[in-house]
């Protein structure tokens, strides 16, 4: 045991360590730490009283856990009944698979591991500490239990797709007993919601209320337990409180002995789900795709054939994108945020919701822009050996990443404009406004090539980004809210104006500022 103590002390260490080659990333995380030091201190100093009739109701939260609990529960199923998950590393496979210690004590080193990077990845709520007292009146002691429940969650969820993967792995008929179970537990909640429904009347997100506020839910594995565990913590129910904790404990020893027991042997089957990830993880790094492994790629057309110079990037870019698609620049994304902006529109009942849906699309624009096609060209040698001007060159490299952002707000827009029963012109503005919020994260991996250098670490790009977009396009953004709370009625539609044109201003400038980016820098492969 003292070999494996020394390992997960020595390798603390030398993250901290590494921080002094990567001052970038040890700014951020200090920026990090003292944030959530300075925002706990504020939550605990802000004595001001909220009026409690402002409070929203409190099953909305706990419907959040629910859904959480629901997704992680087919996500780590899924990949359980694929890879399965993992505890260790390929440098753990290495060391310690081959070493003289006892497996017992490999998979605590592994568990150990797996629950400290766990309760780091829980940090993020202390994020919405303030949110969360405005809108629901938690106190410590709420924040407390919902950080403890996110953890115990997303902690079992992982062991429960290792279990998966040891019980199904090779056995086709397993694999569907477990497909038929998490499948037909979603059904049957579903079908609760609409048997609530039709019993008491209301909206489905009503009945959906109602029903995880039933006692009978939280008896449900995972996304039922994370709600008594909350709810008890919060009312002071020690009785279900102790229930719902030691369901996760009972359960995760029962999963541990299946690890230990001599008929599964988990150390040979890790091996090739750590390769798994350790491969993902090098994909993540170069650029590369990790969520297509299995498409068929329609190979039919070969050779580009087309461009010259700079061009033949653009052309390469489209035929990559016919090959994945049958239909150019309309990917999985586009069709299921069409389908989630179309229930959201039906939902949402409010005069803004086409507002609303367009700040959620922006944000999860942002993580797509950042993996899309500049990174991964920046990443190969191929554009800086191009014999023409920085400019033309990462423009090429990023034009259908623009493109597909103008007809993804048309999609989405015209889904919205049709549910909503809103002007066609609102809509119309609001795609231009996605588009052009496009551009300016496209022009965002320019400026991020500057600041940083090399291959900027994805962390701190995805951070900077975001700090830069509220930062810069705060203007725009303010006076789109003053503009639609003080235009009449029939000229709202032009209220994104002042954040359409301040996306456009800021994307140009930062093109022409760094479109020579490609002139001054040296090729580097790898990542920090």
């Amino acid at each position: 045991m003292k070999g494996l103590s020394y390992l997960l002390i020595t390798s603390f260490k030398n993250r901290l360590l590494s921080l002094k080659r990567k001052p970038a990333l040890a700014v951020l995380y200090g920026i990090i730490f003292i944030s959530i030091i300075l925002m706990v201190i504020a939550f605990h100093a802000d004595t001001n009283s909220i009026n409690t009739a402002s409070y929203k109701d409190i099953r909305i939260l706990y419907g959040i856990i629910a859904l959480i609990g629901m997704l992680y529960i087919v996500i780590f199923s899924s990949t359980g009944l694929s890879t399965g998950s993992t505890l260790f590393t390929m440098a753990d496979v290495g060391l310690l698979f081959v070493s003289p210690i006892s497996s017992r004590k490999i998979l605590l080193y592994g568990l150990l591991k797996q629950m400290a990077a766990t309760i780091f990845s829980a940090l993020f709520i202390l994020y919405q500490i303030f949110n969360l007292r405005k809108n629901f009146g938690l106190d410590s002691k709420g924040i407390v239990y919902l950080f403890i429940i996110y953890a115990i969650t997303l902690f079992f969820c992982q062991l429960l797709s290792i279990a998966i993967y040891i019980y199904s792995n090779g056995n086709p008929v397993r694999k569907n007993i477990v497909r038929i179970i998490y499948y037909g537990v979603i059904v049957m909640i579903v079908i609760s919601i609409f048997v609530l429904q039709r019993l008491h009347g209301g909206s489905l997100i009503e009945n959906g209320l109602i029903l995880v506020d039933n006692r009978l839910f939280q008896s449900v594995p995972v996304i039922g337990w994370g709600v008594m565990f909350f709810r008890a913590g919060i009312e002071g129910d020690i009785l279900s409180l102790t229930v719902s904790l030691s369901l996760y404990i009972l359960s995760s020893m029962v999963i541990i002995s299946l690890f230990t027991s001599g008929n599964a042997d988990y150390y040979e089957d890790v091996i090739y789900s750590t390769e798994i990830t350790y491969r993902r993880l090098q994909d993540v790094k170069e650029g590369k795709k990790t969520f297509a492994k299995n498409v068929k790629v329609k190979d039919k057309v070969t050779g580009i054939k087309k461009g010259f110079g700079s061009n033949a990037i653009f052309y390469k870019h489209l035929l990559e994108g016919k090959r994945e698609s049958r239909f150019l620049f309309i990917d999985s994304y586009t069709i299921i945020a069409s389908i989630g902006a179309g229930i959201a529109g039906k939902y949402i009942p409010s005069v803004a919701a086409g507002y609303i849906i367009l700040a959620m699309l922006i944000y999860i624009q942002f993580f797509l822009t950042m993996a899309g096609k500049l990174p991964m060209e920046l990443k190969r040698p191929y554009i800086y050996m191009i014999p023409q001007r920085s400019l033309h060159k990462v423009v090429s490299a990023s034009l259908t990443t623009i493109i597909k952002s103008f007809v993804d707000g048309i999609l989405f827009f015209t889904i919205v404009c049709v549910v909503t029963e809103t002007s066609l012109l609102l809509n119309m503005f609001l795609a231009l406004a996605y588009a052009c919020s496009g551009l300016f994260f496209v022009s965002f991996q320019l400026l991020a090539q500057r600041l940083l250098g090399g291959q900027p670490n994805k962390i701190i790009t995805l951070t900077v980004g975001l700090g830069l977009f509220f930062i810069l396009l705060s203007p725009g953004i303010g006076f789109s809210i003053f503009a639609v709370s003080v235009l009449p009625a029939a000229l709202t539609f032009l209220g994104t104006l002042p954040f359409t044109f301040s996306s456009i201003i800021i994307s140009v400038f930062i093109f022409v500022l760094c479109g020579d980016l490609l002139d001054k820098a040296e090729y580097t492969t790898g990542s920090n």
